[in-house]
């Protein structure tokens, strides 16, 4: 019998020779090749077969990890932000330290002192220095201390004469 084309499907053109080895590497013989891998070869008597990989197993144990991993990221971030509240809470206890000094405040009162920055502690040192420091005694004249002083000469002539000896 006789080849026949369907009606309406293209004629297909002969198949073209395959090349052979020595057209392929320019003439020249090829080294040995590699055969191909085969399929899955079965285990020699005695030995147990290859277990076959839990990828459910592996994605469980991964999704594990990173959960952990997440976690100790959120450790860290609150631990960073302690640190950095303490910090900020020893630069202001400095500033007030400072300010009490720079004021001749007793140390003890600095820890009193209000405020945030260092203006507001600057204000809060100068008035807290106006009612804790002590003015400084300055001598009034005469032996008494609480009497006024005078800065009349003629008054103090006069005092001074009526006094008996």
């Amino acid at each position: 019998m006789s080849e026949q084309t369907p009606v309406g499907a293209p004629e297909q053109p002969p198949a073209a020779p395959a090349p052979t080895p020595a057209e392929v590497f320019g003439g020249k013989e090829p080294a040995a090749v590699p055969a191909e891998p085969t399929a899955a070869e079965p285990a020699p008597a005695g030995e147990p077969p290859e277990a076959a990989v839990d990828y459910r197993a592996l994605y469980e144990k991964a999704q594990a990890e990173a959960r952990s991993l997440a976690d100790a990221a959120k450790a860290a971030d609150a631990e960073a932000a302690d640190y950095k509240n303490r910090l900020a809470e020893m630069e202001v206890s400095v500033l007030r330290h400072q300010e009490a000094a720079r004021v001749n405040l007793p140390a003890n009162l600095a820890a009193r002192l209000q405020g945030e920055t260092p203006e507001e502690i600057a204000a809060d040192a100068r008035k807290l220095a106006a009612l804790v420091v002590p003015k400084p005694v300055t001598g009034k004249g005469g032996l008494e201390p609480d009497a006024p002083a005078e800065h009349d000469p003629e008054a103090i002539t006069r005092r001074i004469r009526l006094i008996e000896f």
